[in-house]
């Protein structure tokens, strides 16, 4: 499991990451705001740059 943040800086647990990367891709074209005043979409791209940043590093074990 890892945590990201979303554009509003609250911290996210990401438990499966294919899915969430499946997620973030579907709604970034989402064009409804959010309290915050930023879009869903834009939202979910800046999740996703963290996820795609995350899945090239290596796996420490």
């Amino acid at each position: 499991m890892t945590t990201i943040k979303d554009i509003d800086g609250n911290k996210i647990e990401v438990t499966n990451m294919k899915a969430a990367i499946q997620q973030c891709i579907e709604c970034s074209d989402s064009p409804y705001k959010m309290a915050s005043g930023y879009t869903v979409g834009e939202n979910h791209r800046f999740m996703l740059k963290q996820l795609e940043k995350l899945q090239k590093e290596p796996i420490e074990v």
